[in-house]
């Protein structure tokens, strides 16, 4: 075989070899999956634009956002899982019409403890969202005087909505 025949046999195995490669590659953003809270619980997609929404990957930390090109990767350290949570309010309506919905509490202090010690401490950001990086086990949520608990797995992310209030509208 000659040697020209020979090298043109290489690239193109080796450019079929890229091109299988690249057909089965994900892009980044179809790797994470999207969750929003719901003002009952966390529900699985793609929320309305500008609504936050909480991007989560196998191995990586959940990342808060509300536009899916600003999310940035950041490794889950080795044996520890993470909570994601949001402290929000909730609201009623008044005399005329009874309506559900929520409020989220930006700025909130939030204690992680296991039995009576603080192991972690977060602050909910300006939509409510907080976001920790535990090991596994189970442990209370303390914001504004009232708990919820929760069991953390190792490499697993956990959703936990903390309700801190309740308002009635009339």
């Amino acid at each position: 075989m000659s040697s020209g025949l020979r090298f043109c046999l290489v690239a193109l195995t080796v450019a079929l070899t890229c091109l299988t490669a690249h057909a089965f590659a994900k892009k980044p953003l179809e790797l994470w999956s999207f969750f929003y809270y719901d003002g009952t619980a966390f529900v699985a997609g793609r929320p309305a634009p500008l609504t936050p929404f909480v991007a989560v990957r196998d191995g990586f930390l959940p990342v808060v956002e509300t536009r899916e090109e600003r999310i940035t990767e950041v490794k889950m350290p080795e044996g520890t899982g993470a909570l994601v949570g949001i402290c929000y309010v909730q609201s009623h309506g008044g005399k005329l019409q009874a309506s559900g919905g929520y409020d989220p509490v930006p700025m909130l202090p939030v204690q992680v403890l296991s039995g009576d010690k603080a192991v972690a401490a977060a602050q909910s950001d300006s939509n409510g969202y907080f976001v920790v990086n535990l090991p596994p086990g189970t442990y209370r949520i303390s914001g504004n005087n009232r708990f919820t608990e929760v069991t953390v797995a190792k490499g697993k992310v956990i959703f936990a909505p903390l309700r801190v209030g309740k308002r009635m509208v009339d």
